[in-house]
This record gives C-alpha cells, structure tokens and sequence, in this order.
C-alpha cells in the first residue's frame, strides 16, 4: 500500500512541477558574454581546511533561449574535477525542486565541499514549456541544452568532466557521453536501463491493475512507433513524436559504447523504479570492469531518507544523505 501511495503522489507531482514555470528570465548584467543574474559566494570547511565556495547564477544560452544555470565551484585558482546535473523527466528547475526539497542544489554544495565543481541548469521545459510542441522530443527537451552546458563547462578551469544523471537523465548521461569527446565518467542516480514506457506501465499498473492490459497496449505502442507513424498520439503523456525520438536511444548499449567508467547508484526504497530495474543492472553490468553498482537500502527516488508515502514529506526541509554525496565524491576523485 506504501508503494501505492508514492507511486499516485509522486506522478502527481512531476505533472504538477509544470504548473509553476518561471519564464521571467530576467537578467542583471552582463559579464564577458555571460547573461548574470546574481551571485553570491561563501566559505566552508572541508576536511579541517577552509574552501572558498561560490556559485555565479547566470543565463546559459542553448540554441535561442537563456536557461537560468548556477555554477558551483571553488575559488582558489586550481583545476578541480566538475560534474553537469542532469534532471530527471518533466519540467525541472536548476535545483531539481520537489516541495520544500533541492536534491540538486544539495548535491552541488556538497560536492563542493569534496573539492569538485557542477554545473545545473533549468530545463528547458520548464522555463519554456509553451515552446514545447507536440513534435519536440529528446534533443529539445534535453540533448542540444546540457550539450550547451558541457561546453560551457569546457570553458571553466576544470581537471575532468562528469555527467551525473537522475532518473531519465541517468539515461541521458549515457546518451551524452557516448557522443561526445572528453567525458571523463557519469553517474547513473535512481536511473535504469528499461525502457521509459515500461516503467510508466509498471507505475500505472500499481495504481490501477484492473486496466493492466492497456497499460500495456500503450507501452507496446510507445516502443514500436516510428517516425513515419506517429500521428500526434500521447502515450504516458508524452507524443508519440517523443517517443520516436526516445527509441533511438539505447542505454545498456550507450555505457558500452562510451567506455568509461561508470557507477550506477539505487535503492530499493525508490517507490519509482521496481526490481526488475535493479536487477537488469546486475544482470547487464556485473561482471563490468568499467562499471559500479551500488544498491542503498533507505533513500526515496530523490535522494533523500524520507517515506513518500506520506505525501507532506517533501514539504520539509531534510538534509541530503551524506553518505551519498561521499559515494559521489570517491567516484570523481578516484578515476
């Protein structure tokens, strides 16, 4: 019943995060080509030592449009290892916000706390989600803007690039990475090697399994639509005209493609994914020399050790595991 619970309230929730889209863009100064709207800038202990974190909030311009990012990183005039955050599906801030929580501003303060820089960025859903047309998919919705943002990052004093995804943008990173040249490694979060439309099935299924059946029929739809059959037909909300774009990935295929090192972190108290996820990671890459899985035991699909299956759980501001972040970090900095 628990699983039931968070399974309804956290669908309700991806589809309700578009209704508070921030289109404002608005902009303070302009700074050697970058578009800022703010900066601030503090000093935190690491280790016994002191680290001058900063963030500069900026407009990443990404194929016409000026996507609010923040770049964490620290001041100190070394070349540090940076990370691209990449969110998950539906319309996203740069923070990753759920309710009162911000997985992704978490994860950057304490990976700055390791030493390592990141890069977030609003999806462009999100800030631009009437520019979203039935005919947009992938590249729109993620591929030509975190391409932006890698070059960006490019630009930085930066020792090695990392890609950490969540949940769809686990499979993202993969796309990523086997297309493009200097990705050092990527970091699978609450992500999964399934197809999308059969984890919706296995999402709705729970919710309503009387109508199993269609759930199943819509999948099976989803994955076998073509480019010349789409018709503007929605499967799990999304068009068919996405998911065409979609089946061109294969994210198994594309971690062994990249050739790089990789570790993919789950939990079986993620309310999102099922064991079959789990267990395709084990049976894919167990015995992979480039590839680490690690299995927690107590962390929600967002990262946090929270019961969603109380549906004010988000509403409260919780500290992100940092056991978690230290996973992260030993990553990074080991390869």
């Amino acid at each position: 019943m628990k699983r039931l619970i968070s399974i309804i309230f956290l669908i309700c929730v991806l589809v309700l995060s578009g209704c508070n889209a921030d289109t404002s863009n608005t902009s303070d100064t302009t700074n050697g080509g970058e578009t800022i709207f703010g900066e601030s800038t503090n000093t935190s202990p690491n280790n016994g030592s002191e680290l001058r974190i900063e963030e500069k909030r900026f407009l990443l311009p990404s194929d016409g449009y000026q996507l609010n990012a923040v770049y964490t990183y620290i001041d100190d005039g070394k070349a540090r290892p940076a990370v691209l955050l990449i969110a998950g599906s539906g319309p996203s801030d740069c923070d990753e916000t759920v309710g009162a929580l911000k997985p992704f501003e978490d994860i950057a303060h304490g990976l700055a706390q390791e030493g390592i820089n990141s890069l977030r960025v609003d999806k462009r859903t999100f800030s631009y989600a009437a520019d979203f047309d039935i005919k947009c998919g992938i590249k729109e919705e993620y591929i030509d803007d975190c391409n932006a943002a890698i070059e960006y990052l490019k630009t930085q004093n930066i020792s090695s690039l990392y890609l950490l995804g969540h949940s769809l943008g686990g499979q993202i990173a993969t796309e990523l990475a086997k297309n493009t040249a200097d990705i050092d490694g990527m970091i699978l979060f609450n992500s999964s090697a399934r197809h999308l439309a059969d984890i919706a099935c296995d999402q709705y299924s729970a919710i309503d399994p009387v109508n199993k059946s269609s759930y199943i029929t819509y999948a099976e739809a989803a994955k076998n639509v073509t480019a010349s059959s789409a018709k503007g037909y929605y499967y799990y909300n999304a068009s068919d005209h996405y998911w065409v774009s979609y089946n061109q990935m294969d994210t198994a295929k594309n971690i062994s493609d990249a050739n790089i090192k990789t570790l993919i972190i789950n939990s079986k108290f993620d309310n999102q994914s099922f064991n079959e996820d789990l267990n395709l990671w084990s049976t894919l890459f167990s015995d992979s020399a480039n590839v680490s899985i690690c299995v927690y035991d107590d962390i929600s699909h967002f990262g946090y050790k929270i019961d969603t299956s109380d549906p004010s759980s988000i509403y409260t501001r919780v500290d992100f595991p940092s056991e978690v972040i230290t996973a992260f970090a030993d990553f990074i900095k080991e390869n």
